[in-house]
């Protein structure tokens, strides 16, 4: 039987800076697992971490004190935002605002780079992200899935006859839907994703690692928890796009303008229906 050590050892190997954030988050996901890459990689294993994330050397010391005060960060803006606001948005947030150890950040554009003490992180209705997280996270999502060659999908989420709602049952209670919907979507997806609101009724949700198959699946799941949701006396439903990178969709706004399409085709075929983009087919 194997021991625990060869067991991790199959799983992953260190061999360059060019580590997903699922690997990163697999790594440092207990103390005894990082204590056993620390042993294995005494040189290397921090500075690759965050070579990894930022695409910025470190020195093996200096990025082993970053590392733990990294930490220490996100479990404090976990506490204030009552949120789990993930390992690369407290690392770009503590790394740009906090230490000034981003000389030269090639994911967060300059005038992004206080995203997170300008406006918090996630949106007050929704408890989704804000725009500002979604842009920096897409950016970062795309080169990393380019440099690895691995699969990224985009949803780009409407709910079908907001302004009715507005309109009809005034905006307290519209607030209330899409409080609603952004929980049902939190809870719909998976931990890899990172669900948004991208402005107004239009939300988003960028899966890394994924496909197409896998991304409708979620899209799905989404859709049909959303149509569930009972309010006092109407329903909602949303209508979805989903957009694949690949080779003619290979910037952010290529990816989101091939969701957006696939979104407005869904509205035009009657609503309540996810549409794959035939921009990504």
């Amino acid at each position: 039987m194997k021991n625990n050590n060869q067991q991790l050892e199959e799983v992953i190997e260190i061999e360059s800076d060019s580590l997903t954030l699922t690997q990163i988050n697999y790594i440092t996901s207990t103390k005894d697992r990082l204590r056993f890459y620390e042993k294995r990689y005494p040189d290397r294993l921090y500075s690759t971490l965050l070579m990894s994330l930022t695409h910025e050397p470190y020195t093996e010391e200096h990025a082993k004190g970053l590392w733990s005060k990294i930490n220490s960060h996100m479990e404090e803006l976990n506490h204030t935002l009552q949120r789990d606001v993930g390992l690369s948005v407290a690392t770009l947030d503590y790394l740009t605002n906090f230490s000034d150890n981003l000389s030269a950040p090639k994911i967060i554009e300059q005038d992004k780079s206080n995203f997170v003490s300008r406006a918090a992180t996630v949106d007050e209705l929704t408890k989704l992200y804000i725009r500002d997280v979604f842009d920096v996270i897409i950016k970062k999502s795309i080169y990393s899935a380019q440099r690895n060659n691995t699969s990224l999908c985009l949803l780009m989420i409407d709910i079908d006859d907001f302004k009715q709602v507005n309109d009809c049952h005034g905006h307290q209670t519209g607030d209330r839907v899409l409080t609603e919907v952004g929980g049902s979507i939190n809870q719909s997806i998976r931990e890899m994703d990172i669900a948004a609101r991208y402005g107004g009724e239009e939300l988003a949700v960028i899966m890394p690692d994924t496909d197409r198959e896998q991304a409708s699946q979620v899209g799905e799941r989404i859709r049909e928890h959303i149509e569930r949701l009972k309010f006092d006396s109407f329903s909602v439903t949303v209508s979805i796009g989903l957009a694949e990178l690949d080779k003619k969709c290979r910037t952010p706004e290529a990816l989101i303008s091939a969701a957006d399409d696939a979104l407005y085709e869904a509205k035009r075929n009657g609503k309540n229906q996810l549409v794959l983009s035939h921009k990504t087919a």
